[in-house]
Parts: structure tokens; C-alpha cells; sequence
């Protein structure tokens, strides 16, 4: 009998591994289709490896599982399973990227568990998800502190983890925008806050956008599945609703929204407002700097006036 990944959790008896209940039950749901296939994995944040232990039962058929840690300790992890790879150091630098690829240039499920700040999780996204086969998962675990500020969060700060993956939510429904906008367009803020860089055609990729609590999968497809596609009409019987049947094939309308000011924008009402409250800043301290200005042009005529 095929055991849950709860049941290999509840059975483990090597490495320590770190993982809340609610992410058990889903990774269950959404890599049962992958466990007997052979897959390569890369999972960024792996602490003590039990992790890399589990996984490495769970998909009894993979190829490759690669484990990737800033914390030099790391380097003392050694497994029995000769398919289980460790580098350690930041996965967001060059130098350890290439050292992770050396291992496995492409992979069906990435996993970022690395260090939560928004920072590292757009830059990992911007990173790896080109190297993540279409088909595969990309998955960003611990969400929830993106709404802390001691991970660079907040509820409604335009620039965390999660305002990033809600973004991407866009993306994939780029097709009905209506202006002529590019789908990098949007994430420009973040390419310049973090320094991370965004391709157009990459984007296309982006199949779906998936919010358990806490974490965020998105799926990678070939672009020619992530359209909508023709309009499918089945059945002859018109009795409430007419005029169906001549729309069989017919495309989505593409209405133009250039007069609409909430997409012409080229920023989010959230990224402006930042920029704005700067503005105002810098506003009144060049104010308070005249009125000083003014306040000692005044002091000097009345000096030489006495």
C-alpha cells in the first residue's frame, strides 16, 4: 500500500524535518500525480534534510532531489540515497545557482522553504522558474510571514511575497487586459525594489496561480495551454437563452480598456501611493527649507534696518 505523506512524516525516524499538518494533506493532493514518475526536485531550505529523506521515499522514481541551505552546517548532511544532493549557500547568487544546475538543469517540482523574506522569494522565483519544466510546480511555502514586517510584509504593503504572487494572478489573465501593456510590465516594481529581472516569454508560461494558507503553487505549462481558447457550444435546445449555437469556435471579446483608468495606470494604486507619500515628504522639507530661508532673509532686512 502507497503510503501518505503524512504516514511517511508519522514513520520517519531519521533527519528532522519542519513542516506544518496543512501542507502534508495538499502536497499529497498535488504531487500525486508525480510520484511514480521520475522527476527532479529542487527544494530551497532544507535545515537538518529529513526532509530530503522523505521526499526521496515519496517519489520512490525520481531522478534527482537536490537540496540547496545558506547555513554552512549543511555541509556536514550526508545520505545513503546516492539521488539526494546538497548544496549549501545562498541559491540566489550566481555562483551557488550554477552549482545547483550542475546537479539537475531542469526540474518538475521546486520548493522555496529558504529564508521567507520577499527579497529572496521574488528573487528564487525570477531565478528557477525558468528552469522548471513545463508541466512541473513551482511552490513558495510560509506565506504568512509575508504579512510581518520582520520579513519584509504587511498586510497591505505593495511589495511583499504575497502582493508579488497575487500579481501573477494578472499575468496569467494577460489576454484580457485590453491595453498594450507587457506582462513584465506589471512586476517592474519588484524587478527594480529586489533586482530581479522578468522575461516576457517566460511569463507566458504561467499556467495557474494556486492560495492554500500559506503557501502559493504555481503551474508551468507550454503558452498555447494557458489561453482561453474558442467558445465550446454543445446541445440544440434554445429555451431560455438564444443565440448560442452561432458562437460555436468563435474567440473571447477583446474589449479596449485604454480609457479606463484603473488599467492605463502604469502603476497599482498600492505602488503609487508610496511614491506619492515621498513626494509629500520631500515636498515639506523643501517647504520647511524656504520657510527658513524666508525666516533669515527676514531677520537680515530687519538687522540692516535698525
Amino acid at each position: 500500500m502507497t503510503k501518505t505523506l503524512e504516514q511517511l512524516y508519522a514513520d520517519h525516524h531519521g533527519k528532522v524535518s519542519d513542516r506544518w499538518s496543512l501542507y502534508l494533506s495538499e502536497y499529497d493532493r498535488l504531487f500525486s500525480a508525480y510520484r511514480d514518475r521520475p522527476i527532479r526536485m529542487l527544494e530551497i531550505g532544507i535545515q537538518n534534510g529529513g526532509s530530503l529523506e522523505i521526499w526521496s521515499k515519496f517519489f520512490p522514481n525520481a531522478e534527482r532531489i537536490v537540496g540547496c541551505d545558506i547555513n554552512p552546517a549543511c555541509a556536514m548532511l550526508r545520505f545513503e540515497d546516492s539521488r539526494v544532493a546538497v548544496v549549501v549557500g545562498d541559491a540566489n547568487t550566481e555562483e551557488n545557482k550554477q552549482k545547483i544546475l550542475s546537479h539537475s538543469s531542469n526540474f518538475d517540482l521546486i520548493i522555496d522553504d529558504g529564508s521567507h523574506q520577499s527579497h529572496d522569494i521574488v528573487r528564487l522565483f525570477a531565478h528557477y522558474f525558468t528552469h522548471l519544466n513545463d508541466g512541473g510546480i513551482f511552490v513558495a511555502e510560509d506565506l504568512h510571514c509575508s504579512y510581518w514586517q520582520e520579513f519584509q510584509g504587511g498586510l497591505f504593503y505593495p511589495y511583499s511575497s504575497i502582493a508579488f504572487f497575487k500579481r501573477l494572478a494578472d499575468v496569467v489573465n494577460h489576454e484580457h487586459w485590453g491595453v498594450e501593456k507587457a506582462r513584465r510590465a506589471i512586476l517592474q516594481t519588484f524587478a527594480s525594489k529586489y533586482g530581479a529581472s522578468f522575461d516576457e516569454k517566460l511569463l507566458g508560461h504561467i499556467h495557474s496561480i494556486e492560495f492554500i494558507n500559506s503557501i502559493c503553487v504555481i503551474k508551468k505549462m507550454q503558452p498555447t495551454a494557458n489561453v482561453l481558447g474558442r467558445r465550446v457550444i454543445a446541445g440544440s435546445v434554445e429555451l431560455v437563452a438564444s443565440g448560442h449555437l452561432p458562437l460555436h469556435g468563435s474567440p473571447c471579446l477583446r474589449l479596449d480598456q485604454m480609457g479606463n483608468e484603473w488599467s492605463a495606470r502604469n502603476v497599482s494604486i498600492e505602488e503609487e501611493l508610496p511614491i506619492r507619500i515621498q513626494q509629500l515628504i520631500e515636498l515639506n522639507q523643501a517647504l520647511a527649507e524656504r520657510d527658513r530661508q524666508i525666516a533669515s532673509l527676514t531677520q537680515a532686512l530687519a538687522e540692516r534696518d535698525r
